[in-house]
């Protein structure tokens, strides 16, 4: 696959269009990066990591001359940092929101809400984001692109353990997280008209985080196997461009793993186990709201 003609035939221009992106100097976030900013986009960077953001960041502009980019730190764990980000960027013009961050193996730890981290950084932080800038993404009708996975099918919603913190595999606690995630914004922009919504997963790669999973499995097997993150990421830049309708997502065409991005069915969920996902996350919004309201008594 020629990744640069894809691109010459699946992208567009997009100066004068601002792209805000969490996690942007990971393993994908730095290609997909690099790609918008190859597209002309103005590209905002939210990242942990300043160290990592500022490599990626400077490696662009060396590239990339004229590329407008700004950073800005940003911990999805912190409902604070959540807030003083948006805060920065609501009055601004945001096109498109890509939801890349996520966290795979660490050590579980419970947030200031209760639920653990790996549910809280790959859930709620970013559905909170969400909330904070849709009036910036109305005022441009733009879109919000999130990052999923196919271990979404890792997990089923439980009711008495929502965030898997009772469950010992750390694929299923990702997996889980990832499902709720794509299924409760499924929902949640269901019957919007006036910001858009693209799902996206990326398949199967080596990246640091799947590295993780399984060293002596990805180290090898995966870069012998699985597509590079530079064709990855590719999915992520489709969901820019293409859109899609409900209940479906952009990913690899062959397996969900091998191929172009190609529009499909998301993964089977039951219209029972979204609403109690749209539910939950509704629930969690006014954990988040009275939980605000408490500490400025």
């Amino acid at each position: 696959m020629d990744i640069e003609k894809w691109l010459k035939n699946n992208t567009k221009d997009l100066q004068g269009k601002v792209v805000v992106m969490t996690g942007a100097a990971g393993g994908l976030g730095s290609i997909t990066s690099r790609y918008l900013v190859q597209a002309n986009a103005k590209l905002i960077m939210l990242e942990r990591d300043v160290a990592k953001m500022d490599a990626v960041s400077n490696q662009l502009r060396a590239e990339f001359p004229n590329a407008e980019i700004e950073t800005i730190r940003i911990d999805l764990n912190s409902l604070a940092s959540i807030n003083e980000v948006a805060a920065q960027l609501v009055d601004q013009r945001i096109d498109y929101l890509i939801l890349n961050a996520g966290v795979y193996d660490i050590p579980l730890v419970k947030s200031e809400l209760g639920y653990n981290n790996v549910f809280t950084i790959n859930f709620i932080g970013q559905y909170h984001l969400i909330r904070k800038l849709l009036p910036a993404l109305q005022r441009t009708k733009g879109k919000v692109i999130p990052v999923s996975s196919i271990s979404m099918d890792y997990g089923r919603f439980n009711e008495n353990d929502v965030d898997y913190s009772n469950e010992p595999k750390s694929t299923k606690v990702y997996g889980n997280s990832k499902r709720v995630f794509t299924l409760a914004l499924s929902e949640m922009f269901k019957d919007r008209d006036d910001v858009r919504l693209a799902i996206v997963h990326p398949g199967v790669t080596l990246t640091p985080m799947t590295n993780a999973q399984n060293k002596a499995f990805t180290n090898f097997t995966m870069k012998l196997i699985f597509p590079k993150p530079t064709k990855a990421a590719l999915s992520i830049v489709a969901g820019v461009f293409q859109d899609i309708e409900y209940d479906e997502w952009i990913g690899p065409k062959v397996k969900n793993i091998w191929g172009a991005p190609n529009v499909k069915k998301l993964p089977e969920s039951t219209a029972e186990e979204r609403a109690k996902i749209a539910n939950l996350a509704e629930s969690i919004c006014k954990e988040i709201d009275d939980f605000e309201s408490h500490k400025h008594d």
